[in-house]
């Protein structure tokens, strides 16, 4: 969301019953859950790892990521994360639009919250819709408790 006025296309989603906005250029794809084996010493919203396409990727349950109650998971959204993919689990994804800029004051004041995972606050046919940079939505040790790799960013 440029507040600029200039629009981005992203992929919507609900997490929680919350409504979210992931860039496409973000977005690697969606895929029904996977199994997911937890993971000693991981935030609670990492539900743990699943085996994508061959390889170990993190699982973030996106509602409890975003401190609401989060639903069943029916969608997983591959997103990539610097240069390694990660699995959100969803309730549902809604669709695809193209949204111009947000409120990116409000943001200054969750940064430190949500580790900068939150890009930008806007609305949606009068919903709160959060903007998510997907870069920063996985902890940083999650990736060598999962992978058994050092961090990339």
């Amino acid at each position: 969301m440029d507040p600029e006025g200039k629009r981005e296309s992203v992929l919507l989603v609900r997490a929680g019953g919350r409504a979210c906005a992931i860039p496409l250029s973000q977005v690697i794809e969606t895929l029904r859950p996977l199994p997911t084996t937890p993971c000693a010493g991981l935030p609670p919203f990492v539900l743990g790892g699943a085996v994508v396409r061959g390889a170990a990727v993190p699982v973030v349950e996106l509602g409890a990521f975003l401190g609401v109650a989060p639903a069943p998971a029916t969608r997983f959204v591959l997103v990539r994360c610097g240069a390694r993919p990660a699995a959100l689990a969803v309730d549902s994804v809604t669709g695809v639009a193209s949204i111009a800029g947000g409120d990116r004051t409000a943001t200054a004041l969750l940064g430190a919250a949500d580790g900068g995972a939150i890009e930008a606050l806007g609305a949606l046919d009068g919903e709160l819709l959060v903007l998510l940079r997907a870069a920063r939505i996985v902890p940083d040790g999650a990736w060598r408790a999962i992978t058994g790799q050092e961090d990339v960013a």
